[in-house]
């Protein structure tokens, strides 16, 4: 018991910046091409972005991020490659999608300075691919994001 008060003490402050973040209206990260533009949905205390792959658009394939107070912890056991979301090194790991429909399918987090000083809020990325030219694709589009 203790030890979940604990982990309740030392998330609460990532979790009320991410909250913060996104009820005081979190952009989508900027990207480095004026030829590309995120899907933009905001709830109560989140935003999601997403960026569908130029080569399909309206097909549900893309990149997305999630700006808001829900955790999200990738299954250690899918570890896929390493990658860069940003200037941000990661470790993407297999997303599982339903009946493995997009079996290229990934996700991460990155890591962004929070309000106070050493503190740090975790955002979710993924991507949604059905093919390693898809993914390749995905991944292009992960580098570019401008994460601060």
């Amino acid at each position: 018991m203790k030890r979940i008060a604990l982990a309740a003490l030392l998330l609460a402050p990532s979790l009320a910046f991410a909250q913060a973040y996104a009820r005081a209206g979190a952009t989508c990260p900027s990207l480095n091409s004026a030829d590309l533009a995120w899907t933009e949905r905001r709830g109560d205390d989140y935003t999601l972005c997403y960026l569908e792959l130029p080569s399909n658009i309206a097909a549900g394939k893309g990149l997305g991020v999630y700006l808001g107070s829900r955790s999200f912890k990738p299954d250690k056991k899918a570890r896929a490659e390493k990658g860069t979301v940003g200037s941000q090194q990661v470790v993407w790991y297999k997303k599982a999608t339903v009946n493995d429909a997009r079996p290229f399918s990934r996700e991460t987090t990155i890591v962004l300075p929070g309000e106070k000083p050493k503190s740090k809020v975790r955002v979710y990325v993924w991507i949604d691919a059905a093919t390693q030219s898809e993914l390749n694709e995905a991944f292009g589009l992960a580098k570019q994001l401008v994460v601060k």
